[in-house]
């Protein structure tokens, strides 16, 4: 993956999350070309993990109406049939690569903090929303890495910054494209700390 695609991606994940919608706009122009309409539909849509629903609404209003006059959009994947067996299953598959060895400790964390977060992670987050079709699980972290340095959800930007690595995506880019996300965000020291304590500078 080239970095300036993975800047772009970071670039949406942060501006949806944030609810901005002028740097919204700016971040879809720069992902203009190298982000398909409706792999963005896709990042706009797992920002209310992270987010909720209200940013995730008010970043499609943003979407659209850039879309309706930039050429327009691809027809989204829609919702699919309630199947939560289905959903765990792939939720658990997609976990497992992105938490690697870390995987059972974060089911015990979560179950211990209440059981249903453990249930609902894997349903709801990995299976339901990120194991959707459409992007591959490398490009679905960096939107996710995006939202986080954001929203300055520490504990989980470094579990994604993680993730990205374990799904594929190589050091050098993950930390262009959070250096990047930081610096217009203004989170540079916060982001170069959790680089560093997750190994990657």
């Amino acid at each position: 993956m080239k970095t300036v695609e993975a800047i772009a991606i970071v670039g949406l994940g942060a501006a949806a999350a944030r609810g901005d919608r002028e740097r919204l706009r700016e971040a879809l122009e720069r992902a203009k070309g190298l982000v398909s309409p409706s792999d963005i539909e896709e990042y706009l849509l797992q920002t209310y993990l992270f987010a909720g629903f209200p940013s995730t609404i008010n970043a499609f209003f943003t979407w659209q109406a850039w879309a309706s006059e930039a050429g327009g959009r691809d027809a989204p994947f829609g919702p699919e049939t309630d199947q939560p067996a289905e959903w765990r299953a792939r939720g658990e598959q997609l976990c497992r690569l992105v938490y690697g060895q870390n995987f059972e400790p974060l089911q015990r964390r979560l179950s211990r903090l209440h059981p249903a977060l453990a249930d609902w992670t894997l349903v709801e987050g990995y299976g339901k929303v990120l194991g959707r079709p459409g992007p591959d699980p490398p490009r679905r972290e960096l939107a996710a890495i995006g939202a986080l340095i954001a929203v300055a959800a520490d504990r989980q930007l470094a579990a994604h910054l993680r993730g990205a690595i374990n799904t594929g995506v190589s050091a050098e880019v993950v930390i262009a494209a959070a250096r990047e996300a930081a610096l217009e965000w203004g989170q540079e020291e916060r982001v170069e700390r959790l680089l560093a304590d997750v190994g990657l500078i």
